[in-house]
């Protein structure tokens, strides 16, 4: 099932105010793209300056007028820092906003703001670049002065900081705005801030109870209920965040930020209505990028292939999200088994996260197509072309191989693609799976260990190497030592909770060992899984129990040899 939906940034329920507040520096700050940024000049300083100051002011004035906004921006800065004049110093601020120079925009906002604190203009822009730049605490503290020259300060500016969680900055500024909140209960910019940082902080019911007290306020009615709609799905509350969504459409049914939440939230629960009402979104907005992927994707989810391919083919012409829109045609056109269709789609998919998920799909059809040679070439070419991404092509070569049973040339590929590139650990830990194929246990553990030398919570390696040596060794203190180190990094894991309990059944700890496959094979009730459980029950004398995981097995369907081969030998009959 389709489990998120991407809408517009600008429906984003965060980084709102729930009052009709300006909303950022855009309506503060530099022209449009078209003023000449010389009228963004403000009025002459009234004080003297030095011949040298006025020079350069004179330069950053023609440099300005002549579209030189880099040197507008050298001039002016370094004259603000010089003069410590006010209005220079808020001419810096503003040209370097218009050019996009935010470094040079925050020393000079911080000029302005030093010498005029108590300008509401200086304190607005100066914490709002505090906040861009990742220092939300020192915004904060301009917000909190602002106050005292009663002013109304932004706080919703804190709700797009970037925080360093290492230094658990945005638990203080949620500890800070909780004082605050008690002494400006009336705030309801405040309070629906403090509400948002509650919610990144992961603390949901402690922002729906801030939200609660927002009822009957001036607030936004329609950006608490998407907020609120938003922290009831994370608390897994799906049906009351729908209803809430639903209950704000009722008294406001031409929001396009309501219905849009509205439609992410059905494709949890009702796939069809959630594609009519992406549906109803595009007719007042058909070339709208993420409603027409969105709408794409849920069609596909409900097999309506040719809105979704309509979708997708117009993406491609306006020219937006194109490698991925021919990702999921090519999805599209293997589900009606056209191969040749869903080959040329693949080969347009050239770059972003899903151009390898689409090589290996590629790959995989020629080879189902018996052109494994021309898979092969593919993938070569591929290297020549694309020489940083290189080990990716070698472990797809490596793993086709593996899948026709050319074991050997596959630990060739592997070892020649290691030999360029040592470094590589997927490609090591590859390499040690189809080395464990091959009963070559010595170069098993040493890939493995080189990868736990550069890495040591490698999840995947210490699982490999502990189950490894429970299988091969005798050393199973060492194994479960590793296989421990794997859960406690990865708890809840069902392949490292089944090396768990088959470590443990070497060593004899039977129950434990019961406990922790019964636990796997509920998450994960796989062939290998079945047949350790049904050997350990087998040696703990529950007989009964492990012919009953054997017909759960066989009514699963599947090949399952391991089952097979361990029913055969404890005479068990399947």
């Amino acid at each position: 099932m389709v489990n998120s939906f991407t809408g517009s940034e600008n429906n984003d329920p965060d980084n709102v105010s729930p009052q009709n507040t300006t909303t950022g520096l855009s309506e503060i700050k530099q022209p449009s793209e078209s003023t000449n940024p010389s009228s963004v000049k403000s009025e002459k300083p009234s004080r003297p300056f030095s011949k040298q100051s006025l020079y350069n002011l004179l330069l950053g004035e023609f440099a300005a007028q002549n579209g030189n906004i880099s040197l507008a921006i050298e001039k002016y800065s370094a004259e603000a820092d010089a003069t410590r004049d006010p209005q220079v110093a808020s001419h810096a601020t503003r040209l370097a906003l218009y050019g996009k120079n935010p470094t040079a925009a925050l020393a000079n906002a911080k000029i302005w703001y030093e010498l005029e604190s108590d300008d509401e203009k200086a304190a607005s822009i100066y914490a709002e670049l505090l906040a861009q730049s990742g220092k939300p605490l020192k915004a904060l503290d301009v917000l909190e002065a602002q106050l005292k020259y009663e002013q109304s300060p932004r706080f919703y500016l804190l709700q797009k900081a970037r925080y360093e969680e290492k230094n658990d900055e945005l638990k203080e500024v949620i500890r800070r705005l909780e004082s605050l909140r008690e002494q400006h209960s009336k705030d309801v910019d405040l309070i629906f801030t403090y509400a948002v940082l509650l919610q990144k902080d992961n603390r949901e019911d402690d922002a729906l109870n801030t939200l609660r007290k927002l009822k009957g306020s001036n607030s936004n009615p329609i950006q608490t209920a998407l907020l609120t709609s938003k922290l009831l799905s994370q608390l897994g509350r799906s049906e009351q965040a729908t209803k809430t969504i639903k209950k704000a459409l009722k008294k406001h049914p031409d929001d396009k930020q309501l219905r849009l939440q509205y439609a992410r939230l059905l494709t949890l629960t009702d796939l069809p209505l959630a594609e009519k009402e992406f549906f109803t979104l595009l007719k007042s907005a058909p070339n709208n990028t993420e409603l027409l992927f969105s709408h794409a994707l849920v069609a596909i989810e409900n097999s309506h292939y040719d809105a979704a391919i309509g979708n997708l083919q117009k993406l491609i012409k306006l020219g937006q999200r194109t490698s991925i829109s021919h990702y999921y045609l090519g999805g599209i056109a293997e589900k009606q088994d056209n191969l040749d269709l869903a080959i040329s789609h693949y080969k347009s998919v050239n770059t972003g996260k899903f151009f390898i998920p689409a090589t290996q799909q590629l790959v995989t059809i020629l080879n189902k197509k018996g052109n494994l040679l021309d898979a092969r070439k593919h993938l070569a070419d591929l290297r020549e072309k694309y020489p940083l991404q290189a080990p990716n092509f070698w472990m797809l070569e490596a793993q086709l191989l593996s899948t026709n049973d050319h074991v050997t040339e596959s630990l060739a590929v592997l070892s020649a693609a290691i030999e360029q590139f040592p470094e590589q650990l997927m490609l090591r830990i590859e390499r040690s799976f189809i080395s464990e194929k091959l009963d070559n246990f010595e170069l098993v553990e040493s890939d493995l260990l080189f990868v736990l030398a550069r890495d040591p919570d490698n999840v995947t390696a210490l699982n490999a190497l502990g189950y490894t040596l429970t299988n091969h060794s005798s050393r199973f203190h060492e194994a479960l030592d590793l296989i421990e180190q794997a859960i406690a990094l990865k708890p809840g894991d069902a392949a490292i909770t089944d090396s768990l309990g088959w470590a443990h059944y070497r060593l004899g700890h039977l129950e434990l060992a019961i406990a922790h496959l019964e636990t796997a094979f509920a998450k994960f009730p796989d062939d290998e899984v079945a047949a350790h459980l049904i050997e350990v029950y087998w040696a703990n004398g529950e007989k009964a129990k492990a012919q009953q995981v054997v017909k759960t097995i066989q009514k699963n369907g599947g090949e399952n040899p391991k089952v097979k081969k361990i029913a055969s030998r404890l005479g068990i009959s399947h």
